[in-house]
């Protein structure tokens, strides 16, 4: 890993409903690096350039090259040079130059995917498909309609223009497809992360007569519009405020998700998934007292299907390149992408700062922008004021997407550039070298810490550590902000291919009492309970991990669940003060990930550590009853 310091869907399994949520904040900054990870750009945390608001709050920060030239030499005509993407130059997620993209705070110059030395070399993408899994994609857009393979659209309308409901009134999918692989050099809107990636989707969100549930096989990989799919993309997911009984050894879903790695001839296809936007609100719950200490809320494991290691789990970075406000925080992150914060054109509505400008469905009667709108965050999405009617009359482009929604496409649009640069890389080598490769920013983030009952000092979610073998970690960050020309340069030289599924302990390394162990209340130690991974195991390298709990007496706010490596790294996988709703229960099979330990050796004595932080007078303890850790890797 190297140095630099809402808009998402939640779909229950079912992937019935389409929700949204918003998104900015911290300090800090500055730069660091990981002894893993290539060299290469280092970015201070400090001062903004350019970028002032004029007018409606539009950005003058950046402007792209234009592409002039033209004539003949030797008597034959000269290929017309590509023609601008006008927008590009508020997409600052491609190229920071501390523009505000009609936000009324700008971003911070040098926060961005590092993909300018890409494009100058010719990295597009191409021949790389991507599926978008999602809400639909408005496969007419002027801007998307090149780069849409029919032949990877699921359940398309009549009239073959859009998927999913006819009407499309919904902007996400568009937005996601948009930020992925917008055609660039067609002299219209923006470009896409890998503008010449084939683009396909499959509507399984917020709509009628969709594709299938986001779990379902068809949708990935078992029918011929997924089948031929490299890079799946997901923005969306679970917001519980339960524990959600779910086994990694029994679910139908896990198989499914298992059945990814069969694709593109057995190295597997990649998934990326959204890791939520929970860290400050969630629906039907409270965040009152992780807000007092500055924790999150909900947390990303807490959706059991991203838990799996085929899953690579985004977070959301700002334009300021600090953790952005709503982000779910989580061990089973991986990497973090730019997800923004709201677009306010007012500064005083907070959280502040830009959003990302990308494709939205086309017309001015659906969408994110749209004439019977009434709370439009800045003049760019406001129909028929200047700047709209300059830059977007057809209100075909949004300026406000946010949210892990966002922050997973522009991975995967990274991912796509690393697969045309190598197309060998198995889905477990892209994992390592996303990891590997990623910055490490906001370096001056400071954990929090509270006081137990004991009067013991506490800190309940840690900061940046670094694991034994030299990544550096954070539960807000993963292993920090993807680095696309380092993440690049990384897959053209790499060749020590990880192939077949991972290798696992499976279930022989459990603990389990038949009456309950009782945990010790309002103690920093909790109980401990030492799981030993001995030589018969075959796993020798750690990639991931997950656990299993089975628990009585459940008070889960206040619960939280710590795995300490036999190299001495602690993993705080689920963290206390958190949404979890129920006093007293029952928690069959919650299971949790993390993916801190990566590179570190298995074998030897691995420690559980749960931790009441409460002390309920006159409550019975809670109790584990049974605990499965499963170690997976080479």
């Amino acid at each position: 890993m190297r140095s630099l310091s809402q808009t998402l869907s939640i779909a229950v399994f079912s992937a019935a409903a389409l929700l949204s949520g918003c998104g900015g904040g911290g300090d800090g900054g500055g730069s660091g690096s990981n002894a893993s990870g290539t060299s290469g750009r280092g970015i201070s945390g400090g001062g903004t350039s350019g970028g002032g608001a004029t007018g409606g709050g539009t950005s003058g920060g950046g402007t792209t090259g234009g592409g002039t030239s033209s004539g003949s030499t030797g008597g034959g005509t000269l290929t017309p040079p590509k023609k601008p993407d006008p927008l590009e130059q508020y997409q600052w997620h491609l190229k920071n130059t501390g523009q505000n993209a009609f936000a009324g705070v700008p971003g911070v110059s040098g926060f961005d995917l590092n993909v300018d030395s890409l494009y100058q070399a010719g990295m597009t993408g191409k021949g790389v498909k991507v599926s978008v899994l999602d809400s639909g994609v408005d496969a007419a857009h002027e801007d998307l309609a090149a780069n849409i393979d029919p032949n990877l659209l699921a359940t398309p309308t009549a009239d073959g223009a859009t998927i999913g409901a006819s009407t499309l009134p919904e902007s996400h999918g568009t937005a996601v497809a948009g930020l992925i692989g917008a055609v660039a050099g067609n002299g219209v809107g923006v470009r896409g992360v890998a503008p010449g990636v084939t683009l396909g989707a499959i509507s399984v969100l917020g709509c009628t007569d969709c594709g299938g549930a986001t779990t379902d096989p068809a949708t990935l990989g078992g029918a011929s519009y997924s089948s031929s799919i490299d890079i799946f993309s997901g923005s969306f997911g679970m917001a519980p405020t339960a524990p959600v009984e779910y086994s990694p050894f029994t679910s139908s879903a896990e198989i499914a998700l298992n059945g990814l790695q069969q694709l593109r001839q057995g190295k597997g296809a990649v998934y990326i998934r959204s890791a939520g936007n929970y860290y400050a609100y969630t629906r039907g719950g409270s965040c009152t007292t992780s807000r007092a200490l500055q924790v999150s809320c909900g947390n990303a494991n807490l959706d059991a299907q991203r838990t799996s290691p085929v899953t690579i789990l985004v977070a959301a970075v700002n334009a300021q390149g600090k953790h952005s406000s709503y982000s779910s925080a989580g061990s089973n992150i991986l990497v973090s992408g730019f997800g923004g914060e709201f677009g306010y054109a007012d500064p005083s509505k907070k959280p502040a700062g830009p959003a990302l400008v990308t494709t939205d469905v086309s017309g001015c009667s659906r969408g994110a922008v749209k004439t019977d709108k009434t709370n439009y965050r800045n003049d760019f999405d406001t129909p028929g004021t200047a700047i709209n009617l300059q830059l977007n009359a057809s209100c075909n482009y949004m300026s406000t997407m946010n949210g892990t929604s966002a922050a997973a496409p522009t991975v995967t649009g990274v991912v796509a550039l690393m697969l045309q640069a190598n197309p060998n890389l198995t889905w477990r080598d892209v994992r390592v070298i996303l990891a590997s490769t990623a910055r490490q920013i906001d370096v001056g983030h400071v954990a929090p810490t509270t006081t137990l009952p004991s009067g013991e000092t506490y800190t309940p979610e840690p900061a940046w550590l670094r694991n034994a073998a030299g990544m550096w970690f954070d539960n807000l960050y993963g292993f920090g902000l993807v680095d696309a020309a380092a993440a690049v340069a990384m897959a053209r030289s790499y060749t020590s291919y990880l192939t077949g599924p991972m290798k696992e302990s499976g279930q022989s390394l459990q603990f389990e009492s038949a009456n309950g162990t009782s945990i010790a209340m309002g103690k920093v130690s909790g109980t401990e309970f030492p799981i030993t991974l001995g030589g018969s195991v075959p796993v020798s390298k750690v990639e991931s991990v997950r656990v299993v709990l089975t628990l009585g007496n459940a008070t889960p706010g206040d619960l939280a669940v710590e795995l300490i490596s036999p190299s001495g790294t602690r993993s705080v996988l689920l963290q206390a003060y958190n949404v979890l709703q129920g006093t007293d229960i029952s928690i069959p099979s919650m299971t949790l990930a993390s993916n801190v330990f990566l590179g570190e050796p298995a074998k030897g004595v691995w420690k559980l550590r749960l931790i009441d932080v409460n002390r309920r007078d006159g409550d019975t303890p809670m109790v584990l009853q049974r605990a499965i850790v499963n170690v997976m890797g080479s």
